[in-house]
């Protein structure tokens, strides 16, 4: 009987180790399944402000809780409508956070001011004084990634913009937004270099671009201005697969649980 046993809890052992093998074979065969232009990586998010005075005193906040700044500019844009930009990076956390306060002429409303003068989230919001516009994920092949994405019917707005900051070669496309009710897009971005270390002291952000990417979102908001529809990021994907895709473009991005803290991902898509 003890040999027995022995026997049983031998051959039961060996079973769950078999399991246990077959499982991480499984879900090594599905990490590998996973192509590298798909892993991504938080580079930044853009936050929009209402006034002159949030835009002053959040940039303040930042510097004086340890970010450095990597961009800034008084003006960027179109000669009506423009805005103001400061880009900062925690050197204690790698976070990139960049700030923008929209300009708007009289008679026309700047795009970076839409959250505020027409609402977000399907109402007004009288009182919000911030607004969390994009989220930019970093890829190792943003050629790939696009042409991944358009092939399964995803519409960007931008080509991409190809130049360099300070510390190498910079990719940069973005596409068109992804919800009826918000203001919300994603960037997706290229850094042929090590951008986790790279540090504090040159430059990050492109000013060419920062200024191609305000004509092109303030021409997609005069359009919606018009006739109160968009040509979102995934109408072109059939709707069964919407859902599918954008969590496969969220959720394998690092660090994980990151994109919970965009408020208009948090609103608009369950991840879990």
């Amino acid at each position: 009987m003890a040999a027995g046993k022995e026997g049983f809890q031998h051959a039961t052992s060996c079973h769950e180790r078999v399991i246990v093998r077959d499982a991480a074979l499984a879900h090594g065969v599905a990490m590998a399944a996973l192509p590298s232009y798909l892993k991504l990586k938080v580079d930044h998010k853009t936050v929009l402000c209402r006034d002159l005075e949030t835009y002053r005193s959040l940039r303040d906040f930042l510097l004086n809780s340890g970010y450095k700044s990597v961009y800034e500019t008084e003006r960027v844009g179109e000669e009506k409508t423009a805005m103001a930009t400061f880009a900062c990076l925690s050197p204690l956390t790698g976070e990139r956070l960049a700030v923008v306060l929209g300009l708007s002429a009289p008679g026309e409303v700047s795009h970076a001011q839409a959250p505020f003068a027409y609402g977000f989230a399907g109402k007004r919001q009288e009182d919000a004084r911030t607004y969390m516009q994009h989220l930019a994920l970093r890829t190792t092949d943003i050629e790939k990634l696009r042409s991944y994405l358009e092939s399964k019917g995803a519409e960007f707005l931008t080509p991409i913009y190809k130049d360099k900051d300070s510390f190498g070669p910079l990719l940069q496309s973005f596409t068109r937004e992804l919800f009826d009710d918000e203001w919300f897009f994603i960037e997706f971005v290229q850094r042929d270099y090590d951008a986790e270390k790279a540090g504090p002291g040159g430059t990050q952000f492109v000013q060419n671009t920062v200024r191609s990417l305000y004509v092109s979102k303030q021409e997609e908001f005069r359009e919606w201005e018009k006739n109160r529809t968009k040509r979102k990021f995934l109408d072109g994907v059939p709707e069964k697969e919407r859902t599918k895709l954008l969590r496969d473009i969220l959720t394998n991005a690092e660090p994980k649980g990151y994109v919970e803290t965009v408020a208009p991902i948090s609103r608009n898509v369950r991840l879990t």
